[in-house]
């Protein structure tokens, strides 16, 4: 295959990009400014973990219909009134730092993510067929990482620009003004009503689908949640390691992940969608586990670059894999409860992983590794035949 497959896309599929790509880099430097911003406020591991959870509570706790709602609403709607979830929640983080203002942004932020989540990727398979649409999965992926890249590098370097008595809260002011523009693009999409489904019965053979993808994803959310929010925090506490160095690692991992992301689609062509989640996420598995013994920052530095990029790296193959075996009816209600058996359990992994991390900096990432074995396994076992 080659770089034509990555051609011909609608204008509406691109400016869905865009709208990816604007909020990861917003997202991202929100995502890395964050704990340090509640840390600044004198809040420890545990305080922060609860706030992470809160977030991940609702989004699950709505994922069980938002698939019904972005069909009701229509998709682009659904992502509309996400995107103006997102703007209050910002605002309230900004100019309300208190820890209940903090608990009801990150409320309003699940239920935002679980609005949006569905919607966005069933928006984005009805522009284009079921052979390209790996590509343009991939090609989403690649550039909203690369927005990531950007947003990391932005979240290490913006408090030392915008200096103040606090430039934590001026950066995340930045993130907030970006989410009006961001929203304008997926404005301009084009409104698919009536090509959007409809309501959709939940029979034992559809559910007995969605399980078998709900199984592995749930046991990768359960170890991410673990250690993936608290790494900044444990770079600065483990190895005294500065923002801006740490903004810097997690950007340059971002922006290859993101370049590596467009060759995904040959390689799975190639090998088979299956081999290469297992191959990629094996490899992730292994380096997760050593992280703990890592004796420096800058060879932790590496392996957990490399260990993120496999990590991730396979999303979009992931997705476009799993569109295979629903139908357009489906698609809604399957993503949004595959998306819930993450994000549950990654809300849950976040409570458990904030109160061992004050015990132990260690213990964490075995956890992690562990349960991504698991989840491995698991995948194998169901989805070996299916390549």
């Amino acid at each position: 295959m080659s770089i034509q497959n990555y051609r011909g896309f609608s204008r509406d599929a691109k400016l869905v990009i865009v709208y990816s790509f604007m909020g990861w880099l917003g997202g991202n430097i929100a995502w890395f400014i964050l704990p340090f911003y509640y840390s600044s406020l004198g809040m420890n591991f545990s305080k922060i973990g609860v706030l992470f959870s809160i977030s991940t509570i609702f989004q699950a706790s709505l994922l069980l219909a938002s698939g019904q709602i972005s069909v009701k609403l229509g998709y682009r709607r659904t992502i509309l009134v996400a995107v103006g979830l997102f703007f209050i929640g910002r605002l309230l983080q900004v100019f309300v730092p208190q820890f209940w203002a903090f608990a009801l942004a990150s409320a309003i932020f699940g239920i935002g993510m679980a609005l949006e989540g569905p919607a966005l990727m069933s928006l984005l398979s009805e522009e284009v067929s079921e052979e390209k649409r790996h590509y343009l999965f991939s090609l989403n992926a690649a550039l909203g990482t690369i927005g990531a890249a950007l947003g990391m590098y932005l979240g290490g370097l913006l408090p030392k620009l915008l200096d103040g008595s606090n430039p934590y809260k001026m950066t995340l002011l930045f993130v907030a003004l970006l989410i009006p523009i961001q929203g304008i693009f997926i404005f301009l999409v084009s409104p698919v009503l009536g090509r959007e489904e409809k309501k959709l019965k939940l029979e034992r053979e559809l559910m007995v689908k969605i399980l078998k993808f709900s199984l592995p994803s749930a046991l990768i959310g359960l170890g991410a949640g673990v250690t993936i929010p608290y790494m900044g925090l444990w770079f600065n506490k483990r190895f005294g390691t500065s923002l801006e160095s740490i903004g810097g690692l997690f950007a340059l991992q971002q922006f290859i992940m993101g370049i590596g992301t467009f060759t995904l689609p040959m390689i799975a062509d190639k090998f088979g969608s299956v081999k290469t989640i297992v191959g990629f996420n094996g490899s992730a598995t292994a380096l997760i586990l050593m992280m703990p013994l890592s004796p420096t920052f800058p060879v932790a530095a590496v392996i957990y670059t490399i260990r993120t990029i496999f990590m991730n790296i396979v999303n979009p193959i992931w997705d476009a894999f799993m569109m295979r075996f629903f139908t357009k009816e489906e698609r809604a209600t399957a993503l949004a409860l595959r998306n819930l058996s993450w994000t549950a359990t990654f809300g849950i992994g976040q409570l458990i992983g904030g109160r061992i991390f004050d015990l132990s900096l260690t213990v964490p990432f075995f956890i992690t590794g562990g349960l991504y074995a698991l989840s491995m396994v698991t995948f194998w076992v169901l989805f070996a035949k299916e390549d």
